[in-house]
């Protein structure tokens, strides 16, 4: 009787083990991540990127005549997905006056997945981009740089997501045509964009809250070696999911 009831008891032990393997191969089946999908999150921000203006090796413009300053410059942009704009505007004094400083830039990209899983990857970006720039020389409007740039380029993206957060790091490198505003000089333009983000969807203002930082280095070589200058911009940005 008494092995009769162990008996019993070990089979119905076994039959638990086997229900309960089942419901969590089952568990696991659901929970598997899908196919990588990119991000469609939409946002605004606002930041501020410290940037270095200077002519670069071989411009031949005078020194009182050449554009040079370092001046923080407030930015506000809008993302949506593979796309975002950006605009920056700031003042800085040259020779003792006041001048203006804008830029206006865009990107467009597609992500190619290199490895990887939909929660954790690494990604080759592809983008098309395109940029003005304006910066005022102290003296006349001809002398002010004023270009505008048409590019695409690619680079190296991680993506890391969760159900309550997003992070991502990427590196671009750009190949622009560039052409002045008001002149017939043209050229070609090279720069290398980075940015590091981090998505909160836990923090209830409106979608969420976003965190990042971004770096730009630009480099101009026209026809009009006048215009041939150099740019680096770095900064922190904040900006809310919606």
């Amino acid at each position: 009787m008494m092995r009769r009831e162990h008996r019993r008891w070990i089979r119905r032990a076994l039959i638990s083990v086997l229900l309960v393997l089942r419901a969590g191969a089952a568990t696991a089946q659901y929970d598997e991540p899908g196919e990588y999908a990119s991000s469609e999150s939409r946002f605004f921000s606002a930041g501020a990127m410290y940037r270095d203006f200077a002519p670069s090796a071989g411009n031949p413009t005078p020194d009182s005549l050449a554009i040079r300053y370092k001046a923080w410059m407030p930015t506000l942009a809008f993302d949506q997905g593979p796309f975002e704009v950006m605009f920056g505007y700031t003042r800085y004094v040259l020779n003792g006056s006041s001048r203006e400083a804008i830029f206006l830039g865009t990107t467009v990209s597609t992500d190619v997945l290199l490895a990887g899983s939909r929660s954790n990857a690494l990604l080759a970006p592809v983008c098309g981009a395109a940029d003005f720039t304006k910066s005022e020389s102290d003296g006349a409007e001809r002398d002010h740089f004023n270009v505008a740039s048409l590019g695409i380029g690619s680079g190296l993206k991680y993506r890391s997501v969760s159900p309550s957060m997003e992070f991502s790091i990427q590196a671009l490198g750009i190949i622009h045509y560039s052409f002045e505003g008001f002149s017939t000089g043209s050229g070609s333009s090279t720069a290398v964009l980075g940015d590091a983000r981090l998505l909160l969807r836990h923090i209830r203002l409106l979608d969420g809250l976003v965190c990042g930082y971004r770096f730009r280095y630009q480099r101009w070589s026209l026809s009009n070696a006048n215009a041939n200058y150099q740019t680096i911009s770095h900064g922190p940005y904040l900006g809310v999911l919606f």
